[in-house]
């Protein structure tokens, strides 16, 4: 959008405090993998370090925390007989650089930590492995700097204070989704929708 039509400068935005983005990892696996549940949360290393490097120092994590999700544990359709689909995710900086050897590098911090905990080699039994972070986020979803989330969720950036869902500089043009009201997320983008959606019936009454 040409600029003299956007409500809010580049210099908005990068004011902006951003929720996370995050490095994912969708797996699949040959065999059933025992010690794990349906959700998993490694807090195996300090909080602390971790979340600055998300909002403060805006870096990749050195010790980072993740989520695994193994939902074939419940729904056996979900993977081959025999086998094991999984997905971690590590919550990260929105911003930052992404590579693929940055990607590769996380995975085995990830996978030691994960084998160390286990007390087995897994990683020779994946048969499907697909990285998911910054530069898809922005090239599947034009996600801003890449993160997965909008914005933080601080006061300043609250209610009222979120972007408008109706823009400043055209008539009849509307937003939705995670960086306007009510925020970020899969169900309140779906609401957005809606809020805007009533928006539009009392401009435009029937």
């Amino acid at each position: 959008m040409e600029k003299r039509f956007r409500s809010y400068s580049n210099a908005y935005w990068d004011s902006r405090l951003l929720a996370p983005s995050s490095l994912l990892f969708y797996l699949g696996f040959s065999k059933k993998i025992e010690g794990l549940n349906h959700h998993t949360l490694f807090f195996d290393e300090p909080f602390g370090p971790h979340a600055e490097a998300i909002y403060a120092t805006k870096e990749w994590p050195s010790n980072p925390l993740f989520y695994v999700n193994i939902s074939s544990k419940t729904d056996p359709n979900i993977a081959p007989e025999g086998c094991e689909n999984m997905i971690v995710l590590i919550p990260v900086a929105a911003g930052i650089e992404d590579t693929e050897e940055i990607r590769a590098r996380y995975f085995n911090i990830v996978f030691d930590r994960f084998e160390k905990f286990l007390g087995e080699d897994i990683r020779k039994y994946i048969i499907f492995n697909r990285s998911y972070a910054h530069k898809d986020f922005q090239a599947d979803y034009h996600a801003f700097k890449g993160n997965a989330y909008g914005l933080a969720n601080t006061l300043r950036q609250t209610a009222i204070l979120k972007p408008s869902l109706k823009s400043k500089k055209l008539t009849n043009l509307y937003y939705t989704g995670q960086l306007t009201v009510p925020g970020p997320g899969v169900p309140p983008s779906l609401i957005s929708g809606e809020v805007v959606a009533n928006e539009i019936i009392k401009d435009f009454p029937i």
